[in-house]
């Protein structure tokens, strides 16, 4: 019998692949592979450790897979349906059929349609009203029945203000200028209206959320579903209900569609009877960019970054809308 601990990562990708057939797919991604095959979607994650990410050993890969799984299906339970063990057989084969011990885990979903993602029905112009109304249906009874995650505000400052100089430290080396500016405004909404901050820890308005609510994570079905949650940190999860619409409106803006965010942020907002002041929003607005702006500086150092010009000059549009947002709170 072959010994699991030989199983390369080569031998389990060349298994999957050839699971694929004609109209199937492979797509690599910065921390994992998934597999486009039939009516469903096979994802492997990459042997990796980064800063909170931990995927370096069997038992970490299969403790976020489940994690995955879970935290997914609260807003696609039809999405994501089990995680599955990848074996070597007896006879020494790397496979999914049959017994064996177990070399990887894997996650299986249902195989989306990604002509009927957000950001691409925006693009061609076809996100009906109504399909829009079923997210802010979906959205709305996630927030309301979310509980809060923080009950400590000056803990929950501290973490903004950690958030921060976190993303002032990266972006400082590409924009001192304009990094240490933004950091300058931020800093004086957060001293400036901490009584506002307060109010959302005592509202129950933070709350362990999404924390990637973007256009091409909305899937626009009967019913509507949200994929690709955050799953690898809780702490990036926890925000505040405003911050992380406040993040889909930027990215539908980012496509040229503000009017489909504002009002989906409008339209959440009210269904929740919540009446966050106008300047609070351009705050998060502000912060979500400058965190964009930071993981677009981090790609383009990567080793398999592809085009480093084009993320910098990513992350510098992030950083010029997050400056403006940051100038708007304080008005």
């Amino acid at each position: 019998m072959t010994d699991a601990a030989s199983i390369t990562l080569e031998e389990k990708l060349g298994y999957l692949h050839s699971l694929c057939g004609s109209g199937d797919e492979a797509i690599e991604t910065h921390f994992a592979w998934v597999f486009l095959i039939g009516e469903r979607a096979l994802k492997l994650r990459k042997p990796v450790r980064r800063d909170t990410m931990d995927y370096s050993t069997l038992a970490a890969r299969h403790l976020d897979s489940e994690e995955e799984v879970r935290l997914n299906r609260r807003l696609a339970p039809d999405v994501y349906l089990r995680t599955l063990p990848l074996v070597v057989s007896r006879s020494g084969r790397v496979t999914l059929d049959e017994a064996g011990e177990i070399v990887d885990w894997l996650v299986e979903m249902r195989r989306v349609d990604r002509d009927r993602m957000l950001d691409a029905a925006l693009q061609r112009g076809e996100a009906t009203k109504r399909a829009l109304q079923r997210v802010v249906d979906l959205l709305t009874a996630f927030y309301a029945s979310s509980e809060p995650a923080i009950s400590d505000a000056a803990s929950y400052l501290r973490r903004l203000e950690h958030q921060a100089e976190a993303n002032h430290r990266v972006l400082g080396s590409l924009h001192a200028g304009h990094a240490a500016l933004l950091l300058e405004r931020q800093r004086a909404f957060l001293a400036g209206r901490r009584p506002w901050l307060e109010s959302r820890i005592s509202r129950g308005c933070v709350i362990e959320a999404h924390g990637d609510l973007r256009p091409e994570h909305i899937l626009l079905a009967e019913p509507p579903a949200i994929i690709d949650c955050l799953e690898f940190d809780l702490h990036l999860r926890i925000l505040d209900r405003a911050e992380e619409l406040c993040f889909l409106e930027l990215e539908c803006d980012r496509l040229g569609h503000a009017a489909t965010g504002q009002w989906l942020l409008r339209e959440c907002l009210a269904r929740l009877c919540d009446d966050a002041p106008e300047q609070l929003l351009h705050f998060y607005r502000s912060h979500r960019a400058a965190t964009r702006a930071k993981l677009y500086a981090w790609r383009a150092g990567e080793p398999d970054g592809g085009t480093p010009a084009e993320w910098l000059e990513r992350s510098g549009q992030y950083l010029e809308t997050a400056l403006e947002d940051a100038r708007l709170s304080l008005r």
